[in-house]
């Protein structure tokens, strides 16, 4: 028999059973009151013979509310059912998001917001074997950068600290990177401080971060969350004087090292492709968001009709058609950032 119950605030004493059961760094405590401290937070337990199998968490601005519960597969009656209860709770709640899930709900009064990938590896036991899984040329040119390393610096070394061992200044110095490479690029960066401070706030709880110094400066890095056997790359970013090192590249892969040696089993690049997880051999798992509605009103059929226009305006820039416009921007983007 399945049984739900209902409270106010964050589960923090559940914490524990939080990161056992779903392995998503967004269905943590941690996460939720660090980046949505705006949002009025309420949760669920869900029970099958006593036994606890599934807690949800709800946050609410105005008159919608959101899972926070992403990244993770539960089972469709469960959804159902706690979002019935969450309408019954709260009157003034008209719809629910759900985000990047790992399942297609097919809810009543529900419909399709955007589908999204998270790309990941599913690491093997040791590092010869997932080596092997890399083409030929992507071998050869890790041997070979780390040659051209070791020959024109006197002292090539990569770090790796965990939670509390991890200072503000290491922070900011890859993130700082990350947002001059952006506008190197031509991309416009929503990097701020809000931003770092956040990073830097939940790496204390469960965040890796690993850098590669050259000559005693830190010229790559990559900033990850670790929950049980997963590690999520959130940042990676690379010093453009470096470039033709391709040290970015060289620190990625010795996270992934890293990784494999303490035996963690899945590696999440998360959101986006790039040459770099084609290279790597990262597969994209699809994640689908939905919003769920009290019953049909004009706000349902206008934010459906909205969301058809916007899907179709993201796969016209995922086209071949849209790339001569997008380097163009990107062009005069370069320009600006160097003016």
């Amino acid at each position: 028999m399945i049984t739900i119950e209902h409270f106010e605030g964050l589960p923090t004493e559940h914490e524990s059973f939080l990161i056992n059961r779903y392995n998503s760094f967004i269905t943590t405590c941690r996460y939720i009151e660090i980046y949505h401290p705006d949002y009025y937070i309420y949760y669920m337990l869900v029970y099958e013979d006593s036994e606890l199998v599934d807690l949800l968490i709800f946050g609410n601005k105005g008159n919608t509310a959101r899972c926070f519960n992403a990244l993770v597969n539960i089972n469709q009656n469960t959804i159902s059912g706690c979002i019935n209860l969450l309408f019954i709770q709260s009157p003034f709640i008209q719809k629910v998001m759900i985000d990047a899930s790992l399942t297609p709900y097919k809810l009543k009064y529900s419909f399709l917001i955007t589908k999204s990938e998270d790309y990941v590896i599913n690491l093997p036991t040791n590092i010869n074997d997932y080596y092997k899984e890399l083409g030929l040329s992507t071998r050869r040119n890790l041997k070979s950068r780390k040659n051209k390393l070791l020959k024109n610096f006197n002292s090539v070394n990569y770090f790796t600290k965990y939670n509390c061992d991890i200072n503000d200044e290491i922070i900011d110095k890859i993130v700082q990177m990350n947002y001059n490479r952006m506008k190197y690029k031509g991309v416009v960066p929503h990097i701020d401080n809000k931003y770092k401070n956040n990073i830097f706030k939940y790496s204390q709880h469960y965040g890796c971060a690993s850098y590669l110094e050259l000559d005693g400066e830190m010229v790559a890095g990559c900033i990850a969350t670790i929950l049980n056997k997963d590690i999520f790359l959130h940042v990676f970013s690379h010093d453009n004087n470096f470039s033709k090192y391709n040290v970015g590249e060289s620190c990625v892969f010795n996270l992934i090292t890293t990784a494999i040696e303490n035996d963690l089993s899945t590696f999440h690049f998360l959101w986006g492709s790039s040459d770099l997880k084609s290279r790597f051999q990262v597969k994209p798992t699809i994640l689908f968001s939905s919003f769920v509605y009290r019953g049909y009103s004009l706000d349902f059929f206008t934010n459906k009709l909205s969301t058809f226009f916007l899907t179709a305006f993201s796969q016209f820039k995922l086209s071949a058609f849209s790339k001569p416009l997008k380097k163009t921007v990107k062009f005069y983007r370069k320009i600006n950032s160097k003016v």
